[in-house]
């Protein structure tokens, strides 16, 4: 029913965080490749920089829940290297619908409805939830998927995806990693995230992949209150004005936030 990030001797500020990768077929090598180099790198960041108090990570794989197979994969929340040894399992269906996005919501409802994090449960911190792709967000899950995914009866709730997004927000800092790949441009994928989520919806080119574990960490601190130059000057090479643009962007964004999230800054929990 549920995965679970727990406070613990070893862990006791423990802080929830997901990865959701798009694998479907358009976007090609690059899902191999960010799972495999990207979020391993991403691991040995959070752990040098410490963005977070004791990170338990999760891996998500995603697809299609109109038509693939196995359109969510979930590892458990890991503290150390088991995380890496699980990569190693998931399935790469490469398939999706050719029907103009995918189901990177299904990360959201089971943010919300099938984990239990003591980050926000006990201290009210919120987890992240990154997920990453090409695609447009397909705009609803039905009632037949979900209880296709999850086994979930249910009934009198909205699944559309600002209110899977909003449903989950309340406990999560998401945002959306859209790879400049792939469906990408004849889709307008990026238009289509910020109008969705706003700045939250970082654009990201392939030849500048090997930043991404930068980038998230960069996410991380700006959302628990560091300054954006402090952020970047943390950094080498080409890193340092990926980050910068990345940040400067988001702050451009801010009016184009839902009403709630301008309560404060743009990423610090209210």
């Amino acid at each position: 029913k549920y995965r679970e990030s727990c406070d613990s001797p070893d862990n006791p500020a423990s802080t929830a965080i997901i990865f959701g990768l798009d694998v479907t077929g358009s976007m090609g090598y690059l899902s191999e490749e960010i799972a495999k180099g990207a979020l391993n790198r991403t691991m040995l960041e959070i752990y040098d920089k410490n963005p977070v108090t004791n990170p338990h990570i999760m891996f998500q794989a995603i697809g299609d829940s109109k038509t693939d197979e196995a359109p969510l994969q979930t590892t458990q929340f890991e503290a150390d290297i088991r995380i890496a040894e699980q990569l190693l399992d998931v399935y790469f269906e490469g398939r999706g619908g050719g029907n103009g996005g995918e189901s990177y919501l299904l990360a959201w409802d089971f943010a919300s409805r099938h984990t239990k994090i003591d980050c926000y449960e006990n201290r009210r911190e919120k987890g992240f939830l990154f997920t990453i792709g090409d695609e447009c967000c397909h705009e609803n899950l039905t009632e037949a998927e979900i209880k296709r995914v999850f086994g979930d009866s249910v009934s009198e709730r909205e699944f559309t995806a600002q209110a899977l997004y909003k449903e989950a927000s309340s406990k999560y800092e998401i945002f959306h990693i859209v790879m400049k790949a792939g469906a990408w441009q004849h889709q307008k994928s990026g238009e289509s995230w910020r109008r969705l989520i706003g700045g939250r919806a970082v654009e990201l080119d392939p030849e500048d992949l090997d930043v991404l574990p930068e980038i998230f960490v960069s996410l991380m601190q700006y959302a628990r209150g560091m300054e954006r130059d402090r952020i970047s000057e943390q950094w080498q090479g080409k890193a340092i004005q990926v980050t910068k643009d990345v940040l400067k962007n988001i702050e451009e964004k801010m009016e184009k936030f839902p009403l709630e999230e301008k309560k404060r800054r743009a990423f610090l929990k209210f």
